[in-house]
């Protein structure tokens, strides 16, 4: 469905929500509703929103944008300091501004109209307004009601004052029910109606009387110069309340009975309920018809905070109403009343000191004998504990169904109720499977601990928690093992109710753990043949374990160790910083190796070579960290005489390179005047010697020229590994036409290159050399008529490979390894010195490349050449 887009101006924005607030990030109010500026007059654009309002719910003391936006999307209640106005509605986030919609809270109409407000300011849609109607009509219907019954009262009262004495006829109709009865001034009868003619005897304060001695007792009661006395007596088994109105004047009295038995009844009840609420932990209110409250008990006073008279004359929604109360379950409460229905509701609370707490109130009307409402009876339980534990709850069943855990719910006995989904995927059984019968009658098997299988049996029946692990069997008799977590569930009155538990299959983490030490007994084993220590120590240093071999290494016992610092067995303070540093490593879980200087018990310095790593426990917490010590003194020796001779060495180096450079002055000197001898020889006996002789000079000649190639050969290989590189770009292109300009070629022989070569990263004159000898080797042995000499390479991801491939004679295969060493040389060309593949072996090996080649005998030989792109 494609995304819908609304636009307001504001003008419709102020009529669907006319109390809005919109904040920018800095919490700076942006604009406002127009009836918001009705109840909070001091607002203005650009002024703080933390500074006008306060956020009540949830509470925030000094709310950051972020934290408002963190609790948008549910209701929330903002108050005007000022004002002291409470709002209830939600924050959400719009672009990067946060809006508030919502409405005021009024607890009557009469604080609408003390604001000026109309029913213009509100929104068509907000519920308020006719909540606030229902209260105030309810409360104009008390009103009237009473009203009535003064002007009742008042006109009953008249006419008593203006009627004169009821006549008999008036005063005693056959039809009454009521016994009517007048007696003189000595108690005789003088007049009953039919209902009071019934009346046979009478029962007075625990005494009996017969009908005429009952009325001359009780004359002697009544004092006549009062107009009324009322007593009450029993006469036939039932309860009578009389009237007595005494017309001395005329000389008798007047007496009006009624049968208050179902009344005494109620009452006695009411006394019972009384005194029952009076004890009872929960609150018990008693209220008028109107809902108005006259009487309650301690704990209602202790729940709310209010003294008795605080409370007295008010409704229970005055005492607790919040501005975050359910409005739907007051309205239920409110309907229920006028309905003269009993109720059940849960509403938010507050007290006196403007705590809240859950609150659940259930009502009865309270009737008399006619079946009319005369009092509502309510009891007012502080149910926040269970709200918190059925929120937690309703959590814990959405966590629950989809936990990868297996979770179960049992009755009170251990007889499932309900599992959830991760169950069914782990046992095989489905929910209807399993309802009705305990887990283990259906999981456990004959390889089940039976001490474990015991101890869950006692746990469950003794009503307590349990935590163990359990070999079990799915459907299709597959075994696993579980680690199993069960919690009891008890009612407010710490009655077992449910259990509820938890199964994770650690069959992985068994065999990881039957693994773990399979392998710590193996890798210990090898440490101990390897003659390696192995120290572990917690995250202070302090050495917990040790084994027979660092004890040896160290010269200390276990018990020396146990409970010391490992770094206290350094023999120096840069060592035990060094100690220090890795342990801070190990806790961020790094492991690492690195060599420290040691002193053993007897004195002697040791150096060793330490692996260590982090420790962890089965939670996956780092708890130390444990260390393989290896005794590397000997090898230190080694190295300090490998050092000593590499010094030696280096030093022999420099004065053979001497040597080699004055070798090659020295020799190089003479060959050059053997050189010109010859030449001058030759010139001046022109004609002269034999050609036997002037072969022999050429022969001279062609020797005198080997043996400079060689001088020269040997001064440049012995330099390769002694020469600082200067590393450039090269273009190997440019490299090969040079080689083949400057080196001889004879015209029956061609050198080309077959695809355009790379540029590479390298020293300049070590590449050409490398080219130049390899193509002069191809140029110089070729024995072809046409020779073809063909340069080319590939590339790979971090190398080139060259190529130089010729059509000589080939190379045998038991010589292809053999050709790279010195003065290797397998032909009779007098021009071949047995140098220059060396010096090219030499090159590769200092660039880490390869070279090697592919030859056949007759056919050619091609030299394969892997450098890399980047050399360091």
């Amino acid at each position: 469905m494609d995304a819908l887009e609304f636009k307001f101006d504001e003008n419709n924005f102020n009529r669907l929500f006319p109390f809005y607030i919109l904040i920018d990030n800095d919490l700076k109010i942006k604009s406002f509703g127009k009836s918001l500026a009705k109840i909070c007059p001091e607002i203005q654009n650009s002024f703080s929103f933390v500074s006008c309002f306060e956020i009540s719910r949830p509470h925030l003391e000094s709310p950051t944008f972020h934290e408002i936006v963190s609790n948008s999307n549910q209701l929330s209640v903002i108050k005007c300091k000022k004002s002291e106005i409470s709002l209830r509605g939600q924050f959400e986030l719009v672009n990067d501004s946060l809006l508030f919609v919502g409405s005021p809270w009024f607890q009557s109409m009469i604080e609408v109209v003390e604001k000026k407000l109309t029913l213009h300011d509100f929104a068509l849609h907000d519920p308020l307004l006719d909540l606030l109607h229902v209260l105030n009509n309810q409360e104009n219907n008390s009103k009237e009601l009473k009203e009535l019954l003064t002007t009742i009262n008042n006109q009953k009262n008249k006419l008593k004052l203006a009627n004169k004495e009821i006549h008999d006829i008036a005063l005693f109709p056959m039809q009454n029910p009521d016994p009517l009865i007048r007696i003189d001034t000595n108690g005789n009868l003088l007049k009953r109606n039919p209902a009071a003619e019934k009346l046979s005897s009478f029962v007075h304060d625990g005494i009996h009387y017969e009908t005429e001695d009952f009325f001359k007792f009780i004359i002697t009661k009544i004092d006549l110069d009062k107009e009324r006395y009322i007593f009450e007596t029993q006469t036939d088994g039932k309860e009578f309340s009389f009237v007595c109105k005494s017309l001395k004047e005329e000389g008798y009295v007047n007496i009006y009975g009624i049968d208050i038995t179902e009344q005494k009844k109620a009452q006695e009840e009411l006394n019972r309920l009384s005194l029952v609420a009076s004890s009872n932990d929960n609150g018990i209110v008693f209220t008028e018809r109107d809902g108005k409250i006259f009487w309650c008990n301690d704990a209602y006073i202790k729940h709310t905070g209010y003294t008795k008279e605080e409370i007295y004359g008010k409704t229970p929604v005055e005492i607790g109403r919040l501005p975050e109360s359910s409005i739907e379950e007051i309205r239920k409460m409110v309907v229920a009343f006028g309905n003269n229905e009993p109720f059940d509701v849960e509403i938010l609370h507050k007290t006196k000191s403007g705590k809240k707490f859950w609150s659940r109130t259930k009502g009865q009307p309270i009737k008399d004998a006619n079946g009319t409402t005369i009092q509502y009876f309510a009891m007012v339980d502080d149910v926040s504990k269970e709200k918190i534990k059925e929120e937690r709850l309703q959590i814990l069943s959405s966590i629950a169904d989809v936990n990868i855990n297996a979770v179960i719910i049992c009755d009170k006995d251990g007889k499932i109720e309900w599992v959830n989904n991760s169950f069914e995927n782990i046992t095989g059984y489905k929910l209807a499977e399993v309802i009705g019968k305990t887990p283990g009658s259906i999981l456990q098997g004959e390889e089940s601990n039976p001490d474990t299988v015991k101890y869950l049996r006692d746990q469950i029946k003794a009503g307590e928690s349990f935590n163990c692990e359990i070999l079990n069997y799915s459907k299709s008799k597959k075994k696993y093992w579980i680690r199993i977590q069960g919690q009891p569930l008890k009612d407010k009155n710490g009655e077992l109710i449910k259990y509820f538990a938890t199964e994770e299959d650690i069959s992985l983490e068994k065999n990881y753990y039957e693994s773990i030490k399979s392998e710590k007994e193996k890798y210990s084993n090898i440490i101990a043949n390897m003659n390696m220590g192995l120290l572990e120590v917690d995250n202070h240093d302090t050495i917990l374990l040790a084994n027979q071999s660092f004890c040896e290494m160290s010269g200390y016992t276990l018990l020396d160790l146990i409970g010391t610092k490992a770094s206290d067995l350094l023999s120096n303070i840069s060592d035990k910083k060094v100690i220090q540093t890795k342990n801070e490593m190990r806790s961020s879980g790094i492991s690492d190796s690195y060599e420290v200087t040691a002193k053993t018990k007897d004195g002697q310095t040791k150096f060793w070579m330490i692996s260590g790593a982090p420790n962890y426990n089965v939670n996956g917490e780092i708890v130390g960290s444990i260390g393989v010590h290896l005794d590397i003194t000997q090898q230190k020796s080694l190295e300090l005489q490998k050092e000593q001779l590499l010094a030696r060495l280096e030093k022999q180096n420099e004065q053979l390179n001497e040597y080699a450079q004055i070798v090659s002055h020295d020799l190089k000197s003479p060959l050059r005047s053997i050189h010109s001898l010859i030449s001058w020889i030759k010139e001046d006996n022109i004609g002269e010697f034999s050609p036997q002789s002037v072969e022999y000079l050429k022969m001279i000649e062609s020797k005198v020229e080997k043996m400079d190639h060689l001088i020269h050969g040997i001064l440049t290989y012995s330099k390769i590994d002694t020469l600082d590189l200067a590393n450039e770009k090269i273009n190997l292109n440019d490299v090969i036409d040079n080689i083949i300009n400057i080196i001889h070629i004879p015209d029956n022989i061609k050198v080309t290159i077959v695809s355009k070569l790379p540029t590479i990263v390298a020293d300049k004159y070590r590449i050409q050399q490398l080219f130049q000898n390899l193509i002069g080797n191809a140029v110089t042995y070729i024995d072809k008529p046409n020779g073809l000499v063909e340069v080319d390479f590939t590339e790979e991801e971090e190398h080139f490979i060259f190529s130089i491939k010729d059509n000589g004679p080939g190379i045998a295969l038991e010589n292809q390894e053999k050709i790279f060493k010195v003065f290797q040389s397998f032909t009779k060309n007098e021009k071949s010195t047995g140098i220059g593949l060396s010096i090219v072996k030499r090159i590769v090996d200092n660039y880490k490349g390869e070279i090697w080649i592919e030859s056949q005998l007759t056919l050619g030989t091609t030299f394969f050449v892997k450098l890399p792109k980047k050399y360091n």
